[in-house]
């Protein structure tokens, strides 16, 4: 009887162990300085966007406009398709002090997902 009960407590102070085992610490995520919108104009904001816009590869040879007002970014002009269209709206969205993105974009070629086929199509 005592062996079995050493035993026991042999194993679950060896399972202690193994579960208090601390795992490494991730890094912490750096996260960007603040940015005071009170000071940033909206011409501060466009040249942002329009900085950002450019700097992405899908959108480089693109002709899109920025407008802002009060905080809100109008993109204006044409894009080759509708997903440049989205991406230019995610790109605008992740500039600082913008508040919300009206993207009047217009595609030239407009993607669509493509159509999942009906369940019972092939049974007939």
């Amino acid at each position: 009887m005592k062996r079995i009960l050493i035993t026991v407590l042999a194993l679950s102070l060896a399972t202690s162990l193994v579960w208090a085992q601390n795992k490494p610490a991730k890094p912490a995520k750096a996260t960007p300085a603040a940015v005071d919108c009170s000071a940033t104009t909206d011409g501060q904001i466009t040249d942002n966007v329009k900085a950002k816009l450019a700097k992405t590869a899908s959108l480089k040879d693109q002709t899109i406009d920025v407008a802002t007002s009060g905080g809100v970014v109008t993109l204006t002009g044409k894009v080759k398709t509708s997903s440049s269209k989205g991406v230019a709206t995610r790109m605008a969205k992740s500039v600082a002090c913008v508040k919300k993105v009206d993207n009047k974009c217009e595609a030239e070629v407009k993607t669509v997902p493509p159509k999942a086929k009906p369940k019972n199509a092939n049974k007939m």
